[in-house]
């Protein structure tokens, strides 16, 4: 079986990963993995984060730390900025060898939240901004490199759980298995795919492919579908003026419409016509 991820990461060439501040207005990002950590610290605005199925929803301060392999997604109803953060696997490993073996648990809602282990992990974020933000001297690398290590540090010393190692692997070959089908929907979102295609393509029947999507991503494999789709539809309607309807069809949703339009106020809070409006609003 092929071995795919969910999202892959572009990391920076120059530094081996990846630091950016994004804003964003009414976005969503589906439920995927990766291999790395991801840390997100919301600089204005508010995002729900899911991760393994539970919501954090995120302010002004707040930041959240991904694991490697762990499932999760994100969505900001209105405008947010936030500093993401995206270190790979083989850095993490280099550094903390035992990191298959446990599990870094660190969410803060809110600076007004902050205290005892959390400020240092505040700190550092707020130094890693104003890092971005500077102009590149001949020693950002280095700076950037302490910043990040002294975030791991912290992060292993006092934010770890041990995890059983037995269940980690067994968990771990189901998401590779898992990331196959997500990865399939990402190229073929638009099709008319099934819960049978899906079935098929990681040789589960159709029943206990069924149990086995829900429990690990916590919504079925259509839901999943119209997820994406709804992903690529909301960047052509904020990105293009072409007439809504045909976007819809272009994504999958085609003799659809009402039921488009349900689906993209249940994620985004307001109908496509009203979202478009909102942003060419002066």
């Amino acid at each position: 079986m092929e071995d795919y991820s969910h999202e892959q990461i572009h990391y920076q060439t120059d530094t081996g990963m990846l630091l950016e501040i994004v804003e964003v207005s009414g976005h969503s990002v589906s439920k995927h993995w990766h291999n790395g950590f991801e840390v997100i610290y919301i600089l204005n605005g508010t995002m729900t984060v899911n991760i393994s199925g539970r919501d954090y929803i995120l302010q002004n301060g707040g930041f959240a730390v991904v694991n490697s392999k762990t499932i999760h997604s994100t969505v900001c109803r209105g405008k947010c900025s936030y500093l993401l953060l995206q270190i790979p696997y083989e850095t993490i490993k280099k550094n903390i060898p035992d990191i298959d073996i446990i599990m870094i648990r660190c969410i803060c809602l809110s600076e007004k939240n902050t205290k005892g282990n959390l400020i240092k992990i505040c700190d550092i974020l707020k130094d890693l901004k104003c890092l971005y933000e500077s102009p590149r001297d001949c020693g950002y690398l280095l700076m950037l490199n302490s910043l990040v290590y002294n975030l791991l540090y912290h992060l292993v010393i006092n934010f770890k759980t041990g995890i059983d190692p037995i269940m980690k692997e067994k968990a771990d070959r189901n998401i590779q298995r898992l990331g196959v089908v997500l990865q399939y929907v990402r190229q073929h979102y638009a099709e008319n795919i099934s819960l049978n295609n899906a079935a098929r393509i990681v040789a589960l029947n159709r029943e206990y492919f069924s149990r086995f999507f829900k429990k690990y991503m916590g919504m079925t494999f259509m839901d999943y579908v119209f997820a994406i789709r709804l992903e690529h539809a909301y960047y052509d309607i904020v990105n293009t003026d072409f007439p809504i309807g045909s976007i819809a069809d272009h994504h999958g949703f085609e003799k659809n419409y009402n039921f488009f339009v349900r689906k993209f106020k249940e994620q985004y809070g307001c109908s496509p016509g009203e979202k478009r409006k909102q942003l060419n609003t002066p």
